[in-house]
């Protein structure tokens, strides 16, 4: 008969939690609720207390009047700049100031440099919203244990799992372009995909994929061609695609709007009309895509939408590990039927 086992030890009472920081109980009290007027200074020596003491690691929800860090990979990006405009639109009608900086290419890795810690931790940052890129290991682990919450929106690398993200449905957007492709009678279709590495890249290429093998169609390894997600790489590609293929594809599926220019590009050089001898669609609905000639069909992007589900998971009691929003495909004048 074994013995039973002893009774848990009730809390300390706030008064000695209190004792223990050097500071009021109704800061100690203050820092339990998550309230925002207590310094990061100050929640700091509370929550070692606290932890050391048993009580579970607090998490510091943004409230009306926090301000919270807004980190963009740059600041050149339209996708970029679009969804910090969603997040701005949210933000004042929720009451929440906002700190925008930008990685640019200081870091050489899409990543924020390390002094930016520095800076959070200097203005009492109540949260951080990352977009278009992501927190190192260290950095993760930073904002963790200074209680401050975070959401990566659209990442450029693929987050922990528990890392909450906000994206776009690009597997299903990507399926939705190829199916319309399909349905239009093409069964050569090419693909012009994005950066190896890229979660979204490789959602896209998933979905053309399932589209292909849904419809029973062969997907021939020579249709699969990298345009980085820029204009000139997506112009190579092209070019190169379309001269080694004794039957090129008759439908290019172009995975942002920047390479289906360079598709364009390429195309016109060979003497191949969009739509009459090639249809293409691109991806992202960008301000490109109205002007091409013809007016270009592709995927619209939520932007603003993303920006504004980000913040609104931030301010969550518990953010969702995944927040996704629907894409939208756009037909134009670029897809005709075979």
């Amino acid at each position: 008969m074994t013995a039973a086992e002893p009774p848990p030890q009730p809390l300390p009472k706030l008064a000695v939690i209190a004792r223990e920081a050097g500071v009021s109980v109704a800061t100690v009290s203050k820092t339990l609720n998550g309230r925002s007027d207590v310094s990061a200074h100050t929640r700091r020596l509370v929550a070692e207390v606290l932890e050391r003491r048993g009580y579970p690691r607090q998490r510091v929800k943004p409230t009306r009047g926090s301000m919270v860090d807004v980190m963009l990979q740059g600041l050149d990006s339209p996708y970029a700049l679009a969804i910090l405009g969603g997040v701005e639109d949210a933000a004042w009608r929720l009451g929440v100031d906002l700190v925008v900086s930008a990685v640019v290419d200081r870091t050489k890795n899409g990543q924020p440099p390390p002094a930016w810690l520095d800076r959070i931790g200097a203005r009492e940052s109540a949260g951080v919203l990352l977009v278009r890129t992501s927190p190192t290991a260290t950095q993760r682990t930073w904002l963790a244990d200074h209680g401050i919450p975070f959401v990566t929106v659209d990442p450029r690398r693929k987050p922990p799992r528990e890392l909450p993200v906000v994206v776009s449905a690009n597997l299903a957007g990507a399926r939705a372009a190829t199916d319309h492709l399909i349905g239009l009678g093409h069964e050569r279709i090419a693909i012009v995909t994005g950066r190896p590495g890229v979660p979204c890249a490789a959602e896209r290429l998933t979905g053309y994929r399932q589209a292909m093998a849904a419809a029973g169609l062969r997907v021939d390894p020579r249709w699969e061609v990298c345009g980085y997600f820029q204009k000139d790489s997506a112009l190579r590609a092209t070019r190169a695609l379309f001269a080694a293929l004794p039957n090129p594809p008759t439908a290019v599926f172009a995975c942002s709007d920047a390479m289906a220019v360079g598709v364009y590009q390429a195309l016109a050089e060979r003497g191949r009309r969009v739509p009459d001898d090639v249809s293409v669609v691109g991806y992202d609905d960008s301000w490109a895509a109205a002007h091409l000639t013809p007016v270009l069909t592709t995927v619209r992007q939520p932007w603003p939408e993303l920006g504004a589900a980000a913040l609104a998971a931030l301010l969550a009691d518990e953010p969702p590990a995944r927040t996704e929003l629907p894409t939208t495909l756009i037909v134009r004048s670029s897809t005709a039927a075979l």
